[in-house]
């Protein structure tokens, strides 16, 4: 019974919320056989302690989501019902009297034959994956999409998922053995085995789940033969094609992500880079033009590349034109000047090119999964891009470094070496402290400092990261590991926060937040914000991995945060001053955050309160109104970086240009 009501809190309470969320039309069609399962689970877990009752009113619950799930959609009297049946499972198991729960399973029963057919749900929201919501998912445009899969490859991995079910009955075996006893040393032996099986064989299955959703390189650029020939023809060029590597499969999603950028790259090879064909013959050329696009796997990474024998940069035109405009220049590298936004060596705007916004579309494009784009050109022979982009977008490798107990992530593209700091050579200048190298100097930032937090005092490791704006040398407390993590993005109400690219969940609740590592080649080269000028938040949420989420967004944005996982503890913080504004979830265990936002006005604390959530009807919404909060955000909210704009508006911040929180 003990094992049954912890299963029927857990499970009802997903039900209450399904059933709010389908009258609230957010709910969506993937949650609905979930909540299946949860009335299925209750139903046959009441029948075998022998409460009737329940059963039945698991049965009804089962029968009202299976209906819904095969596209009927519920009237709004079942709806109703369905919540009250849901909400009061754990009562019923409490008391004889089953009378309200029974008229409430005929209510629901006589409702459903009034079902229609049509939508299931509404789908105005898109699942954000998990974190409550606050973390972005695969796109609706790629859920829906069908991707070829070889026979050959599901029954390999089938087979891998077969052997992974035998490692982990082996190793249940084994965890009997030590009940009737066994030799210490033979039983680590074979566990440890058993265990380095079971983690390749999870590997393998990981690879293998992947790289069904790969589609060949060719499916990307299928229509650009055409493309390039239909250029050629408008601006009177002869320009052919080759293709290297379109058998190179590649993940779905960053076939669509390069599309665009791959487009604009050929615009750019034919309409300023291809001559001619006078003036390709007058060069000792062949009048025909040659443009080749090519993909290859290097390591764990894919390179694309937009290669055309043409005129190349007039490097010269370049350095001149950024003087007439005033743009600095920097060392001898004058790339950074072709991708500044507007930046243009045409003469005119075309249909095609000439606006200088292309090349900074295409990296921005490219920084999304931060990747990197390079420029090779040499005047007179021709031009090369390449864009260096991870092997997926799934699963991406990063350097896992540590600040105190927070995780971060640098894209291990990213970070070209790594040393104890202690043969590291640093100085402190005017300008900041510097990293010396052969080559020179660059800019030295500490971690902690760059994402907001107070300066820690163990940093004992120094990594190189490549940025847009140069090598960067970031000190961190300590480097952990080299790990392929599933990332998501951030969610909208987070967006916007430009230290941070994802987050990732490692496991028994840790996050680890994903850096961009341009936003450190900023921040190393321009004077960090004292502490005490820093506006300080207050965090309340019962989950760990939430609170660590909104912490490090909420650092980075310019916001110094402390962190409370429930009611107590935040009156507690509370108790000395100095907070700003404080961050409540509205559903947490024990006290909500409606409850603790009453206790904190009685108390007369009057700072800016945002309350948070993704699962309140309307009534529990104004009930938050009533108490007193000062801003209501629903974690579904689809605004771009709703949370650190109401902060800042509440505490009477003005948006400084050229923060980190963009």
């Amino acid at each position: 019974m003990r094992i049954f009501r912890a299963e029927l809190t857990e499970r009802s309470q997903r039900l209450v919320a399904g059933a709010r969320a389908l009258a609230e039309r957010r709910l969506e069609r993937n949650r609905v056989e979930d909540l299946i399962r949860d009335a299925h689970t209750i139903k046959g877990s009441a029948g075998l302690v022998g409460l009737t009752v329940l059963k039945e009113a698991g049965a009804s619950l089962e029968s009202a989501w299976r209906r819904i799930s095969e596209g009927a959609t519920p009237a709004r009297e079942a709806i109703v019902a369905m919540e009250a049946i849901s909400g009061r499972l754990l009562t019923a198991l409490d008391t004889d009297d089953h009378s309200e729960l029974v008229q409430l399973i005929e209510r629901l029963y006589a409702a459903e034959s009034e079902a229609t057919p049509g939508e299931v749900v509404s789908l105005r929201h898109p699942d954000y994956g998990s974190l409550d919501g606050l973390l972005a998912s695969v796109s609706d445009s790629l859920l829906g999409g069908a991707t070829r899969v070889d026979t050959g490859d599901l029954y390999r991995m089938i087979n891998r998922i077969v052997e992974v079910s035998l490692d982990a009955d082996a190793l249940a075996d084994l965890s009997l053995v030590t009940i009737e006893g066994a030799d210490p040393s033979v039983f680590r032996k074979t566990w440890r085995t058993h265990l380095e099986r079971l983690a390749a064989s999870i590997g393998d299955i990981q690879d293998q789940a992947v790289s069904l959703a790969n589609v060949p390189f060719f499916d990307a650029i299928s229509t650009y033969p055409q493309f390039v020939r239909y250029l050629g023809r408008r601006l009177g060029k002869d320009v052919r094609v080759e293709i290297v590597g379109e058998d190179v499969d590649l993940d779905r999603q960053i076939i669509d992500l390069v599309r665009e950028p791959l487009r604009q790259l050929l615009v750019n090879a034919v309409d300023h880079g291809i001559e001619y064909p006078a003036d390709r013959v007058a060069a000792g050329k062949a009048e025909t033009g040659v443009v080749q696009v090519a993909a290859q796997v290097v390591e764990d990474k894919v390179e694309m590349s937009v290669t055309d024998d043409g005129a190349g940069i007039d490097w010269d035109r370049v350095a001149a034109l950024a003087q007439e405009s005033g743009l600095s220049i920097a060392g001898r590298d004058l790339t950074p000047l072709v991708i500044e936004r507007g930046f243009t060596t045409a003469g005119t705007v075309t249909d095609f090119s000439g606006t200088g916004d292309g090349l900074t579309q295409v990296l921005e494009a490219v920084e999304q999964v931060s990747g990197g784009m390079r420029i090779e050109s040499t005047t007179g022979r021709g031009t090369r891009v390449t864009l260096t982009l991870p092997l997926s977008m799934v699963l991406q490798n990063v350097v896992i470094v540590a600040i105190d107990d927070q995780f971060w992530g640098l894209p291990e593209a990213a970070v070209e070496a790594a040393m104890p700091l202690s043969r590291a050579e640093i100085e402190t200048t005017a300008s900041g402290r510097e990293l010396r190298i052969q080559s020179g100097a660059i800019p030295c930032v500490s971690l902690s400092t760059a994402v907001g937090l107070s300066e820690a005092e163990d940093e004992s490791e120094l990594l190189i990261v490549s940025t847009r704006s140069g090598p960067v040398a970031v000190t961190v407390s300590e480097i952990v590991d080299r790990r392929r993590v599933a990332v998501k993005n951030l969610g909208p109400i987070l967006e916007g926060a430009g230290h941070v690219t994802g987050a990732a969940l490692l496991g028994g609740g840790q996050v680890l937040v994903v850096l961009d590592p341009n936003f450190l080649g900023v921040i190393a080269r321009q004077r960090p914000r004292a502490a005490e000028d820093k506006p300080r938040v207050l965090v309340v949420d019962d989950s760990a991995g939430v609170r660590q989420l909104l912490a490090a967004t909420l650092n980075g944005a310019g916001f110094e945060v402390e962190v409370a996982g429930g009611a107590r503890e935040a009156i507690l913080a509370m108790a000395g001053d100095g907070f700003d504004a404080m961050v409540v979830d509205y559903s947490m265990p024990r006290s909500n955050g409606v409850e603790l936002v009453r206790a904190m006005r009685a108390a007369e604390v009057r700072v800016p309160i945002v309350m948070v959530s993704g699962v309140a009807t309307p009534e529990e919404k104004a009930a938050a109104w009533d108490v007193g909060v000062d801003a209501y955000l629903d974690k579904f909210d689809l605004r771009h970086g709703v949370l650190t704009k109401t902060l800042r508006q509440l505490i009477g911040l003005e948006d400084e240009a050229g923060q980190a929180s963009g």
